[in-house]
């Protein structure tokens, strides 16, 4: 009996030194620490945020600050226009060959007429009229003597020159006019639009036999203006509606917001934008212009016999024994036009694709 009564004191005072050191265990794990402990709660905290900063630094890229910060010096930028527009080149091996062919074509033609006498060329011969191709002349002669190659040449330097003209003037003007009209809108807008409803709803080729018919001489400059006067119509609504989509988005108003003056929000903020339509839209008024020219000197108002093109080389063909019987004399001017227009189409098909990015293959 006393042995059970030991074992029992026994099991009992070791249950309540159990229950003592749990308690005792729990009450130092819930009470904070003291001041003198060397660690603290605030301490715990940093330690904390600063290994939260650590990794979420890692996950940033090289030079970032801050959470969620951007790399500015790593972000991937857009190209600039210019490397859009050749790397389209460079890959369209058609548009590359035109622009090569194109550029080979105008430098011979330039280059070589500033050798050749248009006098001599232009003056009448009846010891060498309708003369195939031979050693003296290498597309032979016309009806009055005239050396075809030499015509050729100056006629294609005139129909290009025309055309290079007629695109930089109605095009330039057009671009400005069209701007204008559709950043300012309002009563602008509807008087600029008025004035080109104007000029759209006049008879152009009855205008330009007019003006051949009573000026009695002129030269590619007068020529260039009169066509251009009434070619800016179509650039000049197709720019402005475009800039009146453009002038809705937030640039613009950031801009406004900002203060900066009209001037410089449509001159160094919005054509820029509309770089790429301008140049499709140029390269394709090329080739409209240099058929224009072409088509009013095969009627017989462009330029007279004594002012070559490439329009009055094939107004030869009018005649049925020369369209027959001499094909030397408008056969090259007619497949000349032919590669100029296709060169130009090509390339301005490019320029195009370079300006919508669903469309590029590079």
């Amino acid at each position: 009996m006393a042995n059970e009564r030991e074992e029992k004191s026994r099991i009992n005072d070791n249950e309540n030194n159990t229950y003592k050191y749990n308690e005792t265990s729990e009450n130092k794990e819930h009470t904070p620490p003291e001041k003198g402990d060397g660690f603290s709660l605030k301490d715990n905290d940093k330690s904390e945020s600063k290994e939260l900063d650590m990794s979420v630094k890692a996950d940033l890229p090289h030079g970032a600050t801050g959470h969620g910060a951007l790399d500015m010096k790593n972000l991937p930028r857009s190209k600039p226009g210019w490397k859009i527009i050749f790397e389209e080149l460079i890959s369209d091996k058609l548009a590359l060959f035109s622009l090569i062919l194109l550029i080979i074509i105008t430098s011979y033609v330039f280059g070589l007429t500033m050798f050749l006498n248009q006098a001599a060329i232009v003056k009448v011969d009846l010891f060498s009229i309708n003369q195939p191709p031979n050693d003296d002349f290498r597309l032979g002669t016309d009806y009055g003597g005239r050396d075809i190659f030499g015509q050729l040449i100056i006629g294609t330097r005139n129909s290009l020159a025309i055309g290079f003209l007629v695109t930089a003037i109605s095009v330039g003007f057009g671009v400005v006019y069209g701007i204008v009209s559709g950043y300012f809108g309002g009563h602008i807008d509807n008087a600029m639009m008025r004035i080109v409803d104007f000029f759209m709803v006049l008879p152009f080729l009855m205008i330009v036999v007019v003006f051949v018919t009573i000026v009695p001489s002129y030269d590619i400059w007068t020529f260039s203006l009169i066509m251009a006067a009434f070619l800016w119509t179509g650039t000049a609504r197709l720019i402005r509606s475009v800039a009146m989509q453009e002038k809705e988005l937030d640039y613009i108003n950031a801009s406004k917001t900002l203060g900066s003056s009209h001037i410089k929000i449509i001159f160094k903020q919005l054509m820029p934008n509309l770089v790429g339509l301008i140049i499709v839209n140029a390269t394709l008024s090329l080739a409209a212009n240099i058929g224009i020219e072409s088509g009013l000197s095969f009627i017989g108002f462009g330029f007279p016999e004594s002012t070559p093109s490439l329009g009055t080389l094939m107004a030869y063909a009018i005649q049925t024994q020369t369209l027959q019987n001499r094909w030397w004399i408008w056969a090259p001017a007619a497949i000349l036009i032919l590669v100029l227009m296709l060169c130009v189409r090509n390339i301005g098909e490019a320029f195009r694709r370079a300006g919508d990015a669903r469309q590029r293959n590079a």
